[in-house]
């Protein structure tokens, strides 16, 4: 043990400074590449979140744009189909001469890919939706009320014309009412 201090008396000054030199900057150099590693993890983890937060909002607004289209073509084609009931209410057509133009047409919709959208992107349109629903349930029991009546034999229209004109008017309100709820949602993304 005496050997080894006798060793380190014998080493001049200027080492031990050259040492202590040493010893700090390369703590500190230690130092500045850790906290240079931190900043620049701490930079790319907030790029990520930037960047997913993104192309969530990407996925979304895409989504939002199939649900007001395929919603549109929904509302369109619910309508529609309607219409040549109207007619044979108004004298105009045969229950017949109306089923053929409704069993004819080609409808280009998908139904559940629109009840797809809003139950997985979009549970607050889900009310919305329902009431659109319920005004075609209410839209197609008046039609079912007067194919009741036109299979007696009576195919007056008279009487049901007005019910089934009030029930696509609002039918048509509330689709309407369902697309600015879109509308809606598309502007606060």
């Amino acid at each position: 043990m005496e050997a080894l201090f006798e060793f380190l008396s014998k080493i001049p000054s200027s080492a031990w400074v050259a040492l202590s030199t040493a010893i700090l900057t390369s703590t500190l150099t230690l130092i500045g590449v850790n906290l240079t590693n931190r900043a620049s993890n701490d930079r790319l983890r907030i790029q990520l979140d930037h960047e997913t937060e993104t192309r969530r909002n990407d996925i979304i607004r895409e989504r939002l744009e199939e649900l007001y289209v395929e919603s549109k073509r929904y509302m369109n084609i619910a309508v529609s189909h309607f219409l040549p009931y109207r007619q044979v209410m108004a004298g105009e057509l045969t229950f017949n001469d109306a089923l053929d133009i409704t069993t004819n047409r080609t409808y280009e919709h998908n139904p559940d890919r629109l009840n797809l959208i809003i139950d997985m992107y979009f549970p607050e349109l889900q009310a919305p939706f329902l009431a659109v629903k319920e005004k075609l349930d209410h839209t197609q029991d008046v039609l079912h009320g007067y194919k009741q009546q036109y299979k007696t034999g009576d195919i007056s229209g008279e009487k049901w014309l007005p019910h089934f004109q009030e029930a696509l008017e609002l039918l048509a309100k509330e689709a309407s009412s369902f697309e600015r709820e879109v509308s809606r949602i598309a502007k606060t993304i």
